[in-house]
């Protein structure tokens, strides 16, 4: 006969059959029970932390496994996890290093600690130290699955690496049909590489495919909906790119709105920013945005951990009148108690789920809802902490929205220093230092900022330092830079500008692009020598311009029509010559057709001719016109019929508007007193509507049902009168009248 189980064996017992049963509150049950019979069992405290991770309670698991006897034993993948989990990166990438270093590490625990330490590194920005932890799983530890293959391609894209994809999925073996993340990641790295409808088409595919992939594991319709808005999310965005704003507005709703909300707070926060950001016409200062304004500020405020809320005071979100609140605070609490290098902390999963540059991007867009609503100060407040952080100096938007602060508070001169700063340190080569390319944007701000001051030379001066020479040359820069030389009367600049712009566009004939830049260049160049009087040079320059094309184009057309009106002025008889190739004269067949001698007869005297007087005085009849009009083609076997021409529209008479009386048109208002502002309103809702009493109301007032009911006047009650003492017999004192209600009228009685 087998000896009974013990309390304790039953307790494991217990814990095993939740385990398979995965009821980890249960498992977490059993592990007290457990450790109430055996404190300090290892196995008990290891199967609870596990629980914990399952559970997502990171925080219980993490202070379990810094606690004997659980802090002596290697478990440093679990704390490198749950420190991930509690967006601590750099804490838990240094745990992972130091346990990949431990001596008696097997192979299966450093594969595990390698593909979490990829994980950390890609969070944490570093991709390309991501890829090659990737490489050493893939050479060393010889790993071979869809979902590391598909983290690859992941920090690929994030790396900007998007061109090696196609290379990278041939090497890995993989294919956009293989899974629907694969397919995503794809159309990733074709929206960073600019080729938004493949990515469409892409995504469009993927959204297909884990459709079908999820309800083949028996999920839900609304629990696939969740597992693919990442997805949803990418389509939106790539829609709004296309310029398809409705069809992004529909799934950013979907998303945003939907019966229950998504599990993804990355995915959601994404979808509430670009939301905004497609919406540039609802961010619009003025007061039919204002609302709209603080939902949405508001939605990114909530994106943001409050630190020090209780020293602050300060309750969640801001009013709706567009006053300071709470929604400068947070600002304020961001800049006292953010520590220096690095990022605020955001909420949630979202410390750990979205990536510095993702983190930064939100972060901008909350200081321009800040300028946008007037609140100056808080942006001021939220840049000195973007400015701060790692990464920032090299990032332009930084001092772009530094710059916007300053010029939104009237200090024009401290923007122009910050942009200054900024494009001074782009292409330095010192650590960090942005590249050239990075000082576009300052550039055109500053000259931006040159204009409206009214500095034309200063705009000129920025404009022509442009180190990029394809951009230099593009029409919207040239064109620009002429009309800043015209205004300043420096024609000579003017046209060397445009003649280096043709040189350059002429010299790169064959790159894509360059054979309409070049023919517009042309086509600016002969409008500028044509008012400077230089005519040959214009010929000339039309005579290239006729090589590319262009002259048929409607531009060219215009082009042709404004030289040849020149030439005409000049020289009358160049006009036709250079006119020829594009108006050809009529063909012996076209002139065959014509009837001369019904032309001639058939002529119609123009109003006010030598007869003087109107087309119907001294020529001929309307019959005698439409026949002479019908007889032109006769010799062709056609007839022309006048009365199926379109007729001229009649000028209406312009008759004399009739005032109301007493309008008089040159006073306000006519000088008729202003309308009533609640002429709009009903009656009853007017403010000098007086409201009568209802009848109901008397009647509810008044006193019903039997003697006693309802109110008594107190003063009808003779036991509380006091009685006043006995008068002597020889008072002439008139005698009480009784307290009876008046009469209301007299009647017969």
């Amino acid at each position: 006969m087998a000896s009974e189980a013990t309390p304790l064996e039953q307790a494991f017992d217990k814990l095993n059959t939740c385990i398979k049963n995965q009821q980890h509150k249960k498992a977490l049950k059993a592990c007290d029970e457990i450790l109430a019979l055996a404190p300090g069992d290892e196995d008990a405290l290891r199967c609870k932390v596990v629980a914990h991770m399952q559970l997502s309670e990171f925080q219980q698991a993490i202070a379990l496994l810094r606690k004997p006897p659980l802090a002596a034993l290697p478990l440093g993948f679990e704390k490198a996890y749950c420190l991930y989990r509690l967006g601590q990166i750099e804490e838990a990438l240094t745990v992972a290093a130091s346990s990949l270093s431990a001596p008696d590490l097997d192979a299966a625990g450093a594969s595990r600690l390698l593909q979490l330490q990829a994980q950390l590194e890609y969070r944490r920005g570093r991709t390309r130290d991501c890829i090659h932890t990737y490489d050493k799983l893939f050479q060393q530890y010889k790993v071979d699955s869809l979902d590391l293959k598909t983290n690859v391609l992941a920090a690929y894209v994030a790396a900007g690496l998007s061109s090696e994809l196609p290379d990278l999925m041939t090497a890995l073996k993989v294919r956009a049909k293989d899974s629907f993340e694969v397919a995503f990641n794809r159309a990733c790295g074709q929206v960073a590489g600019g080729q938004l409808a493949a990515a469409e088409g892409d995504l469009r595919m993927a959204i297909k495919q884990g459709r079908e992939t999820l309800f083949e594991e028996d999920l839900g319709e609304e629990e696939v909906e969740d597992e693919l808005s990442p997805l949803s999310c990418q389509l939106a965005y790539v829609l709004g790119r296309l310029g398809r704003q409705a069809e992004a507005g529909e799934l950013y709703d979907k998303l945003i709105r939907c019966s229950q909300p998504i599990r993804d707070e990355a995915t959601r926060a994404i979808a509430n920013n670009n939301a905004i950001a497609d919406a540039p016409q609802r961010l619009e200062p003025g007061p039919q945005n204002r609302k709209y304004i603080n939902s949405a500020t508001r939605k990114l405020e909530g994106l943001v951990e409050r630190p020090g809320a209780a020293e602050g005071g300060a309750a969640a979100g801001g009013d709706e009148s567009g006053g300071g609140g709470a929604v400068g605070n947070l600002a304020g609490l961001l800049a006292r108690h953010t520590p220096a290098g690095s990022l605020p902390r955001f909420t949630g999963d979202l410390e750990s789920r979205l990536g510095a540059d993702q983190k930064m991007q939100l972060l901008l867009n909350l200081g321009l809802l800040y300028l946008v609503a007037g609140r100056p100060e808080a942006a001021k407040e939220l840049v000195g902490v973007l400015a701060a952080a790692p990464g920032a100096a090299a990032e332009p938007a930084v001092a772009l929205l530094a710059a916007a602060v300053s010029l939104s508070q009237g200090k024009t001169v401290d923007a122009d220093r910050t942009l200054e700063a900024f494009c001074a340190s782009c292409g330095s080569g010192a650590p960090g230092a942005p590249p050239a390319s990075a000082a576009l944007a300052p550039t055109l701000m500053r000259a931006q900022t040159a204009l409206q001051a009214g500095n034309l030379a200063v705009a000129q001066g920025l404009l022509a330092g442009l180190r990029d020479e394809r951009l230099a040359a593009q029409g919207a820069l040239v064109a620009t830079r002429v009309a800043l030389y015209e205004q300043m009367g420096d024609t000579a600049g003017a046209e060397l500008l445009l003649d280096a712009a043709v040189a350059h566009w002429r010299s790169r004939s064959g790159e894509d692009g360059a054979a309409s830049a070049l023919a517009w260049c042309l086509s600016c160049a002969i409008g500028l020598k044509l008012r400077l009087g230089k005519l040959e040079e214009a010929k000339q320059a039309f005579n290239q311009l006729q090589s590319y094309g262009v002259s048929s184009t409607a531009a060219g057309a215009a082009t042709l029509t404004r030289l040849a009106r020149a030439c005409a002025l000049a020289d009358p008889s160049a006009a036709p010559g250079l006119v020829a190739p594009l108006a050809p004269p009529p063909t012996g067949g076209v002139l065959a057709r014509l009837d001369l001698d019904a032309l001639e007869e058939g002529a119609i005297r123009a109003p006010g001719g030598p007869s003087g007087r109107g087309a119907g005085g001294g020529g001929r009849s309307g019959p005698d016109l439409a026949a002479a009009a019908r007889a032109i083609g006769k010799r062709g076997g056609e007839a022309m019929d006048v009365d199926q021409q379109p007729k001229p529209k009649k000028s209406r008479k312009k008759r004399k508007p009739r005032y109301p009386k007493g309008y008089n048109p040159e006073l306000p208002n006519g000088g008729l007193p202003a309308p009533d502002p609640e002429r709009w309103l009903p009656k009853w809702e007017r403010s000098e509507f007086k409201k009568k009493r209802d009848r109901r109301r008397r009647e509810k007032d008044a006193v019903k049902g039997s003697q006693g009911a309802g109110k008594v006047d107190e003063s009808l009650d003779r036991t509380k009168v006091s009685v006043a003492p006995a008068a002597a017999p020889d008072s002439k004192a008139p005698p009480v009248k009784p307290n009876l209600p008046p009469r209301k009228g007299k009647g017969k009685k």
